[in-house]
């Protein structure tokens, strides 16, 4: 059967604009084709066009002419998230398809009311999370759901980003002024969610403390909480932006039956219940299932709104999963400043 190509709006066109255009162009065949852009700044968007081949007669500076273009099928919105409410609700009016950036908004108001904008569509809303697109995190996910080592007990967690005031995302005025809780705390943050929720499930409470160690980051930006998860089991969570070169994501997740012990989203040791060294290909086989058709990261979820689109496939991540990932911040940061343990909302 041929590719159906789905035509795409790309709406905002800054840095992160021209990855998701390699990524289209990475997932390769005739699956996607970007038809037009819009960007306040009429000169940006122009430069945008040109780079990517979108006809001047097909470039807006207002989101809503380009979402009313027929032309369109779909709309990648790569705004700040405090914009993410209305430019949905808008595309959704006009049955086109979505994309948007995380996290999922920049407050739980507007994250709830896009959950329930996504449940009454008869197009697809898909959160773009690309650490939702990362095969052996999936793969983990999928061997602990299936009780692979019994019931959870018990984890611990510890991601690191070095300080990077050289970064371009640094530089964008968004986040320097963050609408966003946290600014780089939930910004950040949500990527360990989108690996840590499919494999621990929901979170129930959390206790924290927080710092600020760099002014660039506006916020704080060094997190360490104590978590208990809906399904009982306990653990400790610890995510920095001021690391000394470290970049790594460490995840330790004790059952009744075994452990896991995943590295990144490239490595994973596996344990039985006398916890000895056993062969982790069970796990490594669960890859080959993850969303994305073999895909990772930005490719990997462009070619899952692929499969969602024009096949009803799942995503790797559901609005409702987004939703609870931005709740752990704001209850994380509720906690730091109550100095109290506080419930995680729930979509």
């Amino acid at each position: 059967m041929s590719e159906q190509t789905i035509k795409i709006g790309i709406i905002g066109t800054g840095i992160f604009a021209h990855r998701h255009n390699r990524a289209y162009q990475a997932v390769g065949g005739k699956k996607f084709e970007i038809v037009a852009c819009a960007n306040r700044s009429k000169d940006k968007a122009l430069a945008f066009a040109k780079e990517v081949g979108i006809p001047e007669s097909a470039v807006y500076t207002s989101p809503l002419d380009l979402i009313n273009d027929p032309n369109v099928d779909a709309v990648d919105i790569l705004l700040p998230v405090q914009f993410n409410l209305e430019i949905i609700q808008a595309a959704v009016a006009a049955n086109k398809h979505v994309m948007f950036e995380k996290p999922i908004a920049a407050n739980l108001k507007d994250a709830r009311e896009i959950v329930k904008v996504a449940q009454k569509a008869k197009t697809v809303v898909a959160v773009n999370e690309n650490w939702a697109y990362h095969p052996l995190a999936y793969a983990v996910a999928e061997y602990v759901k299936n009780g692979g080592i019994g019931e959870l007990v018990n984890f611990t967690y510890d991601s690191s980003r070095p300080y990077s005031p050289n970064s371009p995302y640094h530089n964008t005025k968004w986040r320097q002024n963050p609408e966003h809780p946290g600014g780089y705390l939930s910004d950040g943050c949500v990527h360990d969610m989108a690996h840590l929720i499919p494999i621990l499930g929901n979170i129930e409470k959390v206790g924290a403390f927080a710092t600020k160690r760099h002014t660039i980051h506006v916020c704080e930006d060094t997190l360490a909480t104590t978590v208990k998860l809906a399904n009982g089991a306990v653990g400790t969570a610890n995510f920095t932006f001021c690391s000394a070169g470290v970049k790594k994501m460490d995840l330790v997740v004790h059952g009744t039956e075994g452990s896991i012990h995943l590295v990144d989203d490239t490595s994973v040791e596996l344990f039985n219940d006398v916890g000895e060294s056993i062969d982790a290909g069970p796990i490594i086989a669960l890859q080959a299932n993850a969303p994305g058709n073999g895909l990772a990261d930005v490719e990997g979820e462009l070619a899952a709104f692929y499969d969602a689109v024009r096949h009803g496939k799942a995503l790797g991540v559901s609005n409702e999963e987004a939703f609870h990932h931005l709740a752990f911040i704001v209850a994380s940061l509720e906690s730091v400043k109550t100095e109290q343990m506080v419930k995680v909302e729930q979509a």
